[in-house]
């Protein structure tokens, strides 16, 4: 039989596919990185077979362009094969919106976490023993990655809801307790989810321009990088704050805004403390730096309340030279600010 695609889903939040193929050989979990660009990038992970399993990968399988079968000495189900409920199975993303679960009536039976590709590790199946060479066995991890379903389910069933509004005067509260009335409100949305929008206010003759709804959604790829304290780093508003005299600029920088506003979803990666990304639009400079408010506890900033249980992390976007760039790259964030002689540093000047 030619291989058949039993089920499919979008990301909601990035461009991501995940489907199910069953073929003669095996059930695979997929995910189609940007399936649409010009470097698409496909994860998969094996489920479980359908045929006898051989005692060694075969090659010729996987050059006829089929999905091989797990080795015997990998698996844990029936060495004939297994046939799966096609009806009853399901994918459960994660919040990031960027690594997914299979369900087999409600029960978890494979993992693509955002560490997959990475090593050669694809993902997990239930019906997988020890590492093999398409999936690792979940039964360890089966626990955690239950309650990370099951957490997942209720975070993206809050937003058939309505939500927004809420959020919205959460926002609106926070930041005029900060800067007073705001002067503007703008939608950077496009009119499609999430909602976000950029809130414009003025204090103390300093501009500012600061995001409302980007903390919505986790940023991918923290875990990665924060280990166990990811979740205190993974949703993000977004800050340009400036003096009144280069009030010229604002408009520009927060279309920048709205655009970086994006960013993490698109490009499958985050924004943190000390990061920064190329900008030459305005004349001298050649990049913007970020900084968390949550590290910079001398300059004054809104105070926001946890999104989801977990903490919103204000990230001032400051341009910088290419000279103060190499400074960043050569001795870290942490020797640069500790140098600059220039109170509130996350103002444009």
């Amino acid at each position: 039989m030619e291989p058949e695609i039993i089920l499919e889903e979008w990301s909601p939040v990035c461009d991501i596919q995940a489907f199910v193929e069953k073929s003669y050989e095996a059930y695979y979990f997929y995910l189609w990185i940007n399936p649409q660009s010009e470097e698409p990038e496909i994860r998969s992970c094996w489920i479980c077979n359908r045929i006898a399993a051989p005692k060694e990968v075969d090659y010729s399988t996987m050059g006829d362009g089929h999905a091989p079968c797990m080795p015997l000495q990998y698996i844990n189900h029936d060495s004939k094969g297994i046939e799966l409920q096609d009806e009853k199975l399901s994918i459960q993303w994660f919040e990031e919106g960027d690594a997914a679960a299979l369900l087999l009536d409600d029960e978890v039976i494979a993992v693509i976490p955002c560490f997959s590709g990475y090593n050669g590790f694809h993902g997990y199946s239930i019906f997988a023993e020890g590492t093999g060479p398409f999936a690792w066995e979940l039964r360890q991890a089966l626990a955690t990655f239950t309650d990370k379903v099951n957490q997942s389910k209720e975070f993206w069933n809050y937003f058939d809801t309505d939500y927004w509004e809420n959020v919205q005067q959460d926002h609106l509260m926070i930041l005029e307790k900060f800067f007073g009335k705001y002067e503007k409100y703008y939608a950077i949305d496009g009119n499609h989810f999430p909602p976000k929008a950029l809130i414009r206010g003025k204090r103390q003759e300093v501009i500012y321009g600061i995001t409302a709804g980007v903390s919505l959604i986790p940023m991918p790829r923290v875990e990665m990088a924060y280990q166990d304290e990811y979740q205190d780093y993974r949703r993000i508003e977004l800050g340009f704050a400036c003096s009144e005299r280069h009030d010229a600029l604002t408009k520009m920088m927060y279309s920048v805004i709205s655009n970086l506003s994006n960013l993490p979803w698109q490009e499958l990666t985050y924004l943190g403390h000390g990061h920064t990304v190329p900008f030459t639009s305005i004349k001298g400079y050649e990049y913007l730096l970020f900084l968390n408010a949550r590290e910079m506890t001398d300059i004054s900033s809104p105070v926001y309340h946890d999104c989801f249980r977990e903490k919103i992390n204000l990230l001032w976007i400051k341009p910088i030279t290419g000279e103060e760039y190499n400074v960043i790259v050569e001795n870290g964030i942490d020797f640069y600010l500790q140098n600059v002689q220039e109170t509130d540093i996350h103002i444009f000047k």
